[in-house]
């Protein structure tokens, strides 16, 4: 509980896209530390951080659901903190469908990359904006489908590896195939 009532409270959502990049990276750390330092500016008090590590095409996520739960029991309005509009969702029609769950339970969104609005201008950069993301998602993908493909046009198993073999490092080759003794 707050003891500083002049101050608002913010939750932070941070989102990576798979759990190997939790392991593997700080992109939710990075995330967190960016809006807790813009929460600061601002003179938000930080109660809650909900991450994810999940696509952002979906929007039932274990920790946005928990988040809006969260907001739910508030008494006062709360505002979301997202490091970026694509944190947020890769899917315009998941950015919105997310937008209006954080606005139905009495939260605001913002962003120190981007001021939310009502107004048409606003609006219409927060479209762009969602769009963008949603496309770069879509280029990411194709982009792997077609190194993938290439690969294994080339020779190479793509897939994960079948019982008995494992991938091992090959200098020149990258990860290849190799029995599993």
């Amino acid at each position: 509980m707050k003891t500083d009532r002049s101050k608002k409270d913010a939750v932070v959502n941070a989102r990576v896209s798979h759990a190997k990049q939790v392991a593997e990276g700080h992109g939710i750390d990075s995330q967190t530390t960016r809006c807790r330092e813009y929460a600061t500016r601002r003179d938000y008090d930080v109660v809650s951080v909900f991450t994810d590590d999940i696509t952002g095409r979906a929007d039932k996520r274990p920790g946005m659901e928990a988040m809006l739960r969260f907001l739910k029991n508030q008494k006062c309005t709360t505002v979301v903190l997202i490091d970026d509009i694509s944190r947020l969702a890769r899917d315009v029609r998941t950015h919105w469908n997310l937008r209006d769950d954080i606005a139905e339970v009495g939260a605001v969104l913002e962003s120190p990359n981007i001021e939310f609005g009502e107004s048409p201008d606003s609006q219409l950069v927060e479209n762009m904006l969602a769009s963008v993301s949603q496309h770069h998602s879509q280029k990411n993908g194709e982009t792997s489908f077609n190194r993938m493909r290439a690969r294994l046009l080339a020779g190479y198993w793509v897939f994960r590896a079948p019982i008995g073999y494992r991938y091992e490092e090959v200098t020149g080759h990258g990860q290849l195939l190799v029995p599993d003794e």
